[in-house]
């Protein structure tokens, strides 16, 4: 089962948990009370105490001093500069505060990169990450722009295809150990952007899901260089995947 799927199984259970359900018929001597939401009023006085976050992310990972074993180059050399593209599914929950908020996240990316006139013909590296983050999102009536920071782990799982200059195809693959990340950014809200489309767009999506907030993401992380690997022979050693990169993604707050 893959962690994408676990990441999209727990959103959806977190999305019942903030939407309206009415699905259950009634017993004869039994109401529901539920407080309505007032759509008049601004996200500081709607909020809850506790919310739900989830985002799907783009990065450009590029571990330039990661030396390959097969063709005895770094990253930089084998791949002329190009980057791997990786997707990254996050989803946390969230403890607002007076300032912003708090929130615990899990996410898992997945990232190919394929380069024939290199030698190349696969390189795969799949991302699980765990982290905590601090938004200063309440610093307005509204959040329009949200700065944050955000401190966690993770373990990569590194795959290499590639040929040696026999031409002989070789594979080298391992997993790190836990290592340390980081990523500060801000969130621009694209509430504006949906209802100057259909101003019932925000409105429907609060009362039907409990969508707070559409935001754009945009961010600067970085990866530590992992101080162990386990390789496939059941061997340790060392391999340097620091990297350093912008991304951008879509964040959506229940």
């Amino acid at each position: 089962m893959s962690y994408f799927f676990v990441l999209m199984t727990l959103f959806s259970f977190a999305q019942i948990g903030f939407a309206q359900d009415y699905s259950d018929p009634l017993a004869e001597d039994e109401i529901i009370v539920e407080k309505p939401t007032d759509l008049a009023q601004n996200y500081r006085d709607r909020r809850n105490r506790f919310g739900a976050i989830f985002s799907v992310n783009y990065e450009k990972f590029y571990p330039k001093k990661y030396l390959s074993l097969i063709q005895n180059e770094t990253f930089d050399q084998m791949s002329g500069g190009d980057s791997i593209p990786i997707i990254v599914g996050e989803f946390g929950l969230k403890f607002n505060i007076e300032l912003g908020s708090l929130s615990a996240l899990i996410s898992y990316g997945d990232g190919r990169y394929a380069n024939e006139s290199q030698k190349i013909d696969l390189i795969r590296a799949k991302i699980t990450k765990v982290a905590l983050n601090l938004s200063l999102d309440n610093l307005m009536s509204e959040p329009w722009v949200v700065p944050y920071g955000q401190i966690g782990a993770n373990q990569i799982d590194w795959l290499e295809e590639s040929r040696d200059n026999s031409g002989i195809l070789s594979e080298e693959s391992f997993k790190t150990d836990w290592g340390l990340n980081y990523k500060i950014g801000l969130l621009f809200q694209l509430n504006w952007l949906e209802n100057s489309i259909d101003p019932n767009t925000h409105s429907n999506g609060l009362i039907s899901s409990g969508l707070q907030n559409t935001f754009l993401d945009i961010f600067y992380t970085s990866y530590a260089e992992p101080s162990e690997v386990a390789t496939a022979a059941g061997q340790t050693g060392e391999a340097n995947l620091k990297s350093d990169h912008f991304g951008v993604g879509l964040k959506l707050e229940f």
